[in-house]
């Protein structure tokens, strides 16, 4: 006998006993189902260095990558943040520079000196 008899002769001994399983007799043979193709199925190679099963390259293609596509925004957020933080300067340090120089901060406010820095040397 080969396989297409046996698959005829088995097809109503199934087929009557479907009826008979529950929804959790169904999901369990699903499961099995699947876990039996998975066997069956070619491993892939993953970046032409090692060979997974499919099902893991699966799950690494759909849980991985979109997890880091989830986290993307939130890391680009912080790093913009960083960036216009490091690139603030610190009111301290210009209160500093304008304390340390030669002419007294007063000078600066002074209407008539700023006048006089407008006008043309010559």
């Amino acid at each position: 006998m080969n396989e297409k008899q046996f698959a005829q002769r088995l097809r109503p001994w199934l087929a009557r006993t479907e009826s008979a399983v529950g929804e959790m007799q169904a999901t369990r043979l699903k499961a099995a189902r699947l876990r039996a193709l998975e066997a069956v199925r070619e491993p892939v190679r993953l970046f032409g260095l090692f060979t997974v099963a499919a099902s893991t390259a699966q799950t690494i293609r759909y849980s991985v990558v979109q997890r880091s596509l989830l986290w993307l925004p939130v890391v680009a957020l912080l790093a913009t943040l960083t960036f216009q933080t490091m690139r603030e300067t610190d009111p301290g340090a210009i209160d500093a520079q304008l304390l340390t120089q030669e002419l007294p901060p007063d000078a600066f406010l002074d209407q008539d000196f700023q006048a006089w820095l407008d006008q043309p040397q010559g």
